[in-house]
């Protein structure tokens, strides 16, 4: 049976993703969801694994989209895997768009705006969210990875104890 796979969305070329970007207004941006589980009282830093998930989407809205971001922090036992504890947030941007969602091409607009500037822009929210409930879960500080652009995105990075 044929594979029923999306075929990739078209990407834009610089110039045409710079227009896209110009044509932007962030207006608002709200916590969408976050749970905060501490499955342990105390983990050591230096016997767990840390791992960042996250996810982006977006959603039609009156006079452009919702761009969605979701962060995963799990924290494990390195050795048997046990879950420690996990810090979930997803937070939402409502922006205003010369090109519209439904437009021919969006999808490949979107592609490289996850990809480049949701990152980026989301992340520096996401961060201090999982930085703050860790600290109320009265877990020892992480050091969460910067985000880079140019770099290829990884779906998975670590984190790193401080000590």
């Amino acid at each position: 049976m044929p594979s029923k796979a999306k075929p990739k969305p078209q990407l834009p070329s610089p110039e045409e993703y710079n227009r896209f970007v110009g044509g932007l207004e962030l207006r608002r941006v709200r916590l969408v969801e976050a749970t905060v589980r501490a499955l342990e009282a105390m983990p050591n830093p230096s016997a767990s694994e840390v791992k960042l998930e996250e996810q982006y989407s977006f959603t039609p809205a009156d006079g452009g989209f919702e761009a969605v971001g979701r962060f995963l922090l799990r924290v494990r036992e390195r050795e048997t895997k046990t879950e420690q504890g996990k810090v979930e947030v997803s937070f939402g941007f409502l922006y205003t768009s010369a090109v519209r969602p439904e437009a021919d091409g969006f999808a490949g607009f979107f592609e490289v705006f996850r990809e480049v500037n949701l990152p980026i822009n989301m992340w520096p929210f996401a961060r201090e969210y999982i930085h703050n409930a860790m600290s109320r879960m009265d877990w020892p500080p992480f050091t969460l990875p910067l985000r880079k652009v140019g770099l290829p995105r990884r779906k998975t990075s670590s984190a790193k104890a401080r000590r």
